[in-house]
């Protein structure tokens, strides 16, 4: 076998893998296809066409090497960079495999490609491989994978072994070598004339999914490398910091701070303090959609659908991303998560001056349960520096109660959680507790007692039925009349995604209850970063306010934003506007499903829904840099 015949063959086998992994995605998601009622047969094919395209582009940049060294060899006839190749080639496309093996969950998990954003969890690689291996669902791509990395190096090996150097004269052998470098690099190029294939290229379609189907998963991997790397050298401004800080004064209605922090505004009530204990429970994955109340009728969520109608009940409620440490930050904290920065890790991490800290100050004792171990997210050390007293996790508890990767389950949690609770209680003492569930992320554990048609059914209604336990031993307590229950999700689930991101990810519910109180609904705009300043309200604690989050029981805001990793969104009650940095995506009618992009015809809409995002961004960040977020 010659050289030529050797890169075409490897071509072709890495084309035909990449090829699979792409059929396994499209076969997952193509009911995102299928609900759009647009696309044809023939926008699939030219995805799966396009495909080719980005594959041939990465197999240039991973064969180039080989190749080189090859051709030395063929010249030289030195059989280590032979072997050098061979192991490169193997090793290198192995890994490439494995990341599109690996996009293949990802994608369904979070409904886009596969980027940096992923290496976030692997500073606790237990975690990150025990959710792998215990979770059935993810084997159907990693079991293949390994075939196919066993199939790939069988078949490398015999033809490496099948190479040898041609006899051809060596100016008619490196012009021919010359010509096959030529069309690696037109490969490599994705195009002969033009500028090189880029990501942009891939969005020629209305489906989002067909277009990120296109794309090679190591291609979009190594651009959003290049993006980090970028934001790291130079860090993203969307507006000048004066103009940003002054555009969220007057948005929050500040006309002169009251202490550093630019956004800082003091908060005084006419009544007496009315303090309660406040207990908070942040919801792993509960979507909006699972409830009765926004529709869903597979009897998921049978308490909080009562609960809802109990409460203080929010509608339009947005989770500050799509990662449960962007929920515990919204949440606690009142800050924009800011495009794919993870808040609670860093050299340096920040001290906030919010719900904790705030509730602390006014004698309150804090506490955090965690299910799991608590050094993932960086949980532990965030949490700490952040007000709270005491934070119990996975080494708390009995080894017997540990169901899986994830720790404990809801309800053992919840009941550890009373019994802290009522020694807190004791104390005749104000008492800040926050409960981290999650039983509704795999891998599940789910008691028999639990019925329901399939698992992810049963996992939230699980989720339900342990709070449901919770809330009727709590009503028995002698604290429970003087407490505030908050219940929401830290984020929500993709589900019939119809634009660039999934709305479903982030419309949550959200729930304050407390015994005696007048339920009422809000359909206001709101996100995870008001429940705090909203609680405030209810306790009547006079107290500065130093956060983005408002009081929704006084205050109403035009948008809500949020986050889904490297896109920001900003929705209102009919438009939603999307923005990978300084670029708009589109903007949508989402209340009307309408898929049409509306940036063009509505400008002035555009721009002012983008100069709101950007400002409240831009701000944030201002402030997190200087360290004017502090007490």
């Amino acid at each position: 076998m010659n050289l030529i015949k050797l890169v075409l063959k490897i071509y072709g086998l890495a084309v035909l893998i990449f090829g699979l992994f792409r059929a396994a995605l499209y076969f997952l998601q193509r009911q995102e296809v299928i609900n759009d009622n647009i696309s044809t047969p023939s926008d699939v094919f030219s995805s799966f066409i396009w495909g080719a395209r980005y594959d041939l582009l990465v197999n240039g940049f991973i064969v180039i090497l080989g190749y080189v060294l090859l051709v030395i060899y063929d010249f030289s006839a030195n059989k280590l960079l032979k072997k050098i190749a061979f192991w490169w080639l193997f090793i290198i496309f192995s890994l490439a495999f494995m990341l599109a093996a690996a996009n293949v969950v990802y994608y369904h998990k979070f409904y886009q490609p596969i980027t940096i954003k992923a290496l976030d969890w692997f500073d606790n690689p237990a975690v990150v491989f025990g959710m792998v291996f215990q979770e059935p669902r993810y084997w159907f791509m990693f079991i293949p994978f390994g075939l196919i990395v066993w199939l790939f190096y069988k078949l490398l090996k015999r033809w490496f072994h099948q190479y040898q150097p041609t006899d051809l004269q060596k100016m008619k052998k490196a012009f021919i070598y010359f010509g096959m470098l030529l069309l690696i690099f037109i490969g490599i190029r994705g195009r002969v004339v033009h500028w090189p294939l880029c990501l942009e290229d891939a969005f020629t379609l209305h489906n989002n999914f067909l277009n990120e189907l296109k794309i090679n998963p190591v291609f979009v991997f190594e651009k959003s490398y290049e993006a980090y790397l970028k934001d790291r050298m130079h860090p993203i401004k969307l507006m000048p910091d004066d103009e940003a800080v002054k555009f969220v004064q007057k948005s929050l209605h500040i006309t002169q701070p009251v202490n550093h922090n630019p956004i800082s505004r003091n908060v005084q009530f006419d009544t007496l303090p009315n303090r309660k204990n406040v207990v908070l429970v942040l919801m792993e994955s509960m979507a909006a959609w699972k409830m009765a109340y926004f529709g869903n009728t597979e009897n998921r969520t049978p308490f909080l659908d009562s609960l809802f109608k109990q409460s203080i009940a929010f509608t339009h409620m947005y989770s500050n991303g799509i990662h449960t440490y962007a929920g515990i930050y919204g949440v606690n904290f009142s800050y924009p998560e800011i495009f794919d920065k993870h808040p609670l890790k860093g050299i340096d991490v920040k001290n906030y001056d919010a719900l904790p800290q705030v509730l602390k100050s006014k004698d309150y004792q804090t506490a955090f349960f965690i299910p799991h171990n608590k050094e993932f997210d960086n949980l532990g050390s965030f949490l700490s520096k952040n007000a709270y007293e005491h934070i119990y996790f996975e080494k708390d508890y009995p080894p017997d109660s540990i169901r899986n990767i994830w720790g404990v389950d809801d309800h053992f949690l919840f009941n550890f959680a009373l019994k802290k609770i009522d020694k807190m209680a004791m104390k005749k003492q104000n008492f800040l507790a926050t409960v981290l569930t999650i039983s509704d992320h795999g891998p599940l554990y789910i008691p028999s007692y639990i019925k329901g048609k399939n698992d992810r059914i049963r996992a939230t209604r699980f989720a339900d039925w342990s709070i449901a336990d919770f809330m009727h031993k709590a009503a028995k307590k002698p604290w429970y009349k003087n407490t505030i229950f908050v219940f929401v999700a830290d984020h929500g689930e993709g589900h019939n995604r119809r634009y660039p991101v999934p709305l479903t990810y982030n419309h949550i519910p959200a729930i304050v209850f407390y015994d005696g109180m007048k339920p009422q609904i809000i359909d206001k705009m709101a996100g995870q970063i008001d429940l705090f300043p909203t609680v405030m309200h209810i306790l009547k604690l006079n107290y500065i306010n130093t956060t983005f989050g408002i009081d929704q029981l006084t205050f109403e805001r035009p948008y809500i934003y949020f986050n889904h990793d490297k896109i920001e969104g900003v929705i209102d009650q009919t438009h939603l506007l999307l923005l990978d940095r300084h670029k708009t995506i589109g903007l949508y009618h989402y209340r009307d499903g309408d898929l049409t992009d509306y940036k063009d015809k509505e400008p002035a809409k555009k721009v002012e829904m983008e100069r709101y995002l950007k400002a409240h961004l831009q701000t944030a960040k201002y402030i997190l840099d200087n360290d004017l977020q502090q007490p």
